[in-house]
């Protein structure tokens, strides 16, 4: 766990009976600007409040402090295991280090969940929807000495196929999901791990939104402004943002692994993230030289054998986008083989009539 920086007694001293940051005088605001120098404390005092046990400002909102939570979920290790080390160890990793609610993910054990019904099956595995009975955690309840919880939520769960001994890209596409997510949302929540107890398959316990964001087009693109349009994308760019600056490529970035509902849009399937600094020479199976995605979707330096990176997630936002503004899938009048892909290389970019803001169509034409 990282190391937190910390208020000295004399400082809490002066502000402890202060109200809300956003209540004070400017009188009182100044003296905090004199008292906390250090812009990281300083913003989470102002944001999150201190916490109401060790009196240090708090790391995220529903008053989380990740100091004194870190402690709790620790004296809970020995009640609790999946049966696998290396899952062990991802979840409370994620639980000593999580900064807000958001973060953390837990081990469930699969009869906290009911009305278990099938919902798809991929290439990788199965899906399907459950409703779980507790819900995740919300924030510590101070009065009841315990953790408050949603309630029942409904979530999806994803089993890999074959995963009894648990797999690198399982613990991989988990990991992801954790490190690129945020308190604001845009990618899919991983609330946690449980087991399927008839396959003894592992399952990640996901947020269940409505569908793909290419099912949401076909249903509502005629009833979508342009308002509703840049929403969606700004979801979609905030989505992205986040797993960049986490250091990571999508590497598989297309509109079926973007879900939508009526508030937002969220990326999902992380599957095939991995670190921007990793190079195909790095890799001992070289498995970086394979193409992965969807063809139109892909960039035109992948298909001539390039390494993924960053940009390549971009080129794909920019498809993504056409799509949005037109309603249409890219390429949906072509065949999707290797012409397409030589035409792709060649500056072949979706056409349409549509007016599209020329912001957008730059992102698009690049």
């Amino acid at each position: 766990m990282d190391e937190l920086k910390l208020l000295s007694d004399d400082v809490f001293e002066q502000i402890k009976d202060f109200d809300l940051y956003y209540h004070l005088s400017e009188e009182q605001k100044s003296l905090i600007d004199q008292l906390i120098p250090n812009e990281e404390l300083k913003e989470r005092y102002q944001y999150y409040g201190l916490c109401k046990e060790c009196k240090q400002p708090n790391t995220g909102c529903s008053n989380y402090c990740q100091s004194c939570n870190s402690k709790r979920f620790q004296q809970n290790f020995k009640n609790w295991t999946s049966g696998n080390h290396e899952v062990d160890k991802l979840i409370q990793k994620t639980q000593l280090n999580a900064e807000y609610p958001y973060k953390i993910m837990e081990w469930i054990e699969y009869d906290k969940f009911k009305d278990v019904e099938y919902l798809a099956k991929g290439g990788f595995g199965t899906v399907f929807k459950a409703i779980w009975k507790d819900g995740f955690i919300n924030k510590w309840d101070y009065e009841n000495d315990q953790w408050e919880r949603e309630a029942e939520t409904k979530v999806a769960l994803k089993s890999l196929h074959n995963s009894q001994d648990i797999t690198t890209q399982f613990l991989k596409e988990i990991e992801a999901h954790n490190s690129s997510c945020s308190s604001v949302g845009w990618i899919v929540r991983c609330f946690g791990i449980t087991k399927d107890p008839k396959t003894e398959n592992f399952m990640m316990i996901m947020e269940l939104k409505e569908g793909s964001l290419r099912q949401h087009l076909n249903n509502n693109f005629i009833s979508m402004d342009w308002v509703q349009k840049f929403c969606n994308l700004y979801g979609i760019v905030s989505g992205l943002k986040g797993i960049h600056n986490s250091g990571l490529i999508h590497r598989d970035f297309h509109s079926g692994n973007i879900l939508s509902d009526l508030i937002g849009t969220y990326i999902t399937d992380l599957g095939l993230c991995q670190p921007a600094n990793v190079k195909s020479s790095q890799n001992t199976q070289n498995s970086n030289k394979k193409i992965y995605g969807v063809l139109p979707y892909v960039a035109p330096e992948v298909l001539r054998g390039k390494e993924y990176t960053q940009a390549s997630d971009i080129y794909g936002f920019g498809i993504i986008a056409y799509e949005i503004c037109t309603g249409f899938p890219p390429y949906y009048d072509i065949a999707h083989d290797e012409f397409l892909a030589m035409k792709i290389c060649h500056g072949l970019r979706p056409k349409s009539n549509y007016k599209i803001p020329q912001l957008i169509l730059d992102i698009i034409n690049q």
